[in-house]
């Protein structure tokens, strides 16, 4: 909390908004509750990629699969300059790489879709925090100019990359 702020008496016991993410649960779900789209499983308050099948008590779709359902991307990614023609496999592979890695901790990250046309590659993640990553990692791998652009009101950002 800042430096001075006072919680009035209306606030006080109240539970605070842990996330702003519309398709997580504001209640939470039940514990073993499995995704019908990719198969995670809900288990101590996260979904989690399951390797030993255990007791299940419902399905519902994740987050992840209601942003891909919904084509809600939460990050874009646009690669483009001249360079990118000439590395686009090793760009390519960098990006699926970065989301394999991203997804072991947490499988709601996960590549939307890769589109490329005019000279140009778009990446759409179900999460923010991937799509940064992407864009991180291509800035430190190939170089170049990287900007980001946050949108708070919606939990979306744009990032952009040229070389």
């Amino acid at each position: 909390m800042p430096r001075g702020a006072r919680i009035t008496m209306e606030e006080k016991g109240q539970r605070a908004v842990r996330s702003l993410e519309p398709y997580l649960s504001k209640g939470g779900l039940q514990e073993g509750t499995v995704c019908k789209g990719c198969g995670i499983v809900y288990r101590n308050k996260r979904w989690q990629i399951e390797t030993t099948p255990g007791a299940h008590s419902g399905e519902v779709f994740c987050p992840a699969c209601q942003r891909i359902q919904g084509e809600d991307p939460a990050g874009v990614v646009t690669l483009s300059g001249p360079y990118l023609a000439q590395h686009r496999e090793e760009i390519l592979n960098s990006i699926k790489q970065q989301e394999s890695k991203h997804r072991e901790k947490n499988p709601l990250g996960r590549i939307m879709e890769i589109k490329e046309e005019n000279g140009q590659i778009t990446v759409t993640t179900t999460e923010d925090k991937l799509a940064q990553k992407i864009g991180r990692e291509i800035y430190k791998s190939q170089r170049g100019e990287l900007h980001y652009q946050w949108s708070h009101d919606q939990r979306m950002v744009r990032v952009a990359w040229k070389r």
